[in-house]
């Protein structure tokens, strides 16, 4: 199955996120860069050292956008007339984890613009954080969509991606590679780099963890303060 159906139709939004009444197919609106509905989760647990573990996943080499990159681990567009009721789908798409409604705790939402060859997606993302006792136990990876499952600590996040840009500098993580019957190879210690990760433009990376972690520790009631 093609995992970016360049036919899948998506509502037009203003940059305020107000819908205009537009519904145009993925391929379209990507290549005129409109502004459209997407549905990030943050998954997080804490590791048997006490530290915050935040998953990531690496995008597929044939995604039509970023390939390759680390991106947040459940990341999907909202098709025309969906709700967050149906996006959240995505969870059991792309990783095997049915998460529900109740597992969802909001942490707001930001403008995000990224640009490549022959297209420009300029998404409004909802953005919510997931807690996932077992980690990466159970898990069941969809291999068009995701090639392995890569996961940090929130504190080693934070300092990949400071105030002031990018450090440059290698932080520790766990890549477990995705197999083709969507389970999960052996996790291996590896190296990731800021550029690595899906480029953005604010501290979305680091502003993430760290709001990650304060819901991991029994917080509500936050916003990512990045709208």
């Amino acid at each position: 199955m093609e995992p970016d159906p360049r036919d899948e139709l998506f509502d037009v939004l203003t940059a305020e996120g107000v819908p205009t009444g537009m519904v145009k197919p993925r391929a379209a609106v990507h290549r005129d860069g409109d502004w459209h509905r997407s549905f990030h989760c943050w998954v997080v647990w804490r590791g048997p050292d006490g530290c915050v573990q935040v998953l990531f996943q690496r995008r597929s080499p044939t995604k039509d956008t970023v390939p390759n990159h680390l991106d947040v681990a459940v990341g999907g567009h909202y098709r025309s007339g969906e709700t967050l009721t149906e996006v959240v789908r995505e969870a059991e798409e792309e990783l095997g984890l049915p998460l529900g409604l109740d597992d969802l705790v909001p942490v707001g939402a930001r403008r995000a613009v990224g640009r490549g060859p022959g297209w420009v997606d300029r998404e409004i993302q909802g953005v919510f954080v997931a807690v996932v006792p077992d980690g990466l136990a159970g898990l069941r990876p969809a291999p068009d969509e995701i090639t392995a499952l890569t996961v940090v600590r929130a504190d080693d996040l934070v300092r990949l991606f400071p105030d002031s840009g990018q450090a440059d500098l290698e932080i520790p993580a766990l890549c477990a590679p995705v197999l083709p019957n969507r389970g999960l190879g052996p996790a291996e210690a590896a190296r990731v780099r800021a550029a690595d990760f899906v480029p953005v433009t604010d501290r979305y990376w680091a502003v993430g963890a760290q709001v990650a972690a304060r819901v991991l520790a029994g917080e509500r009631g936050l916003d990512l303060g990045l709208w």
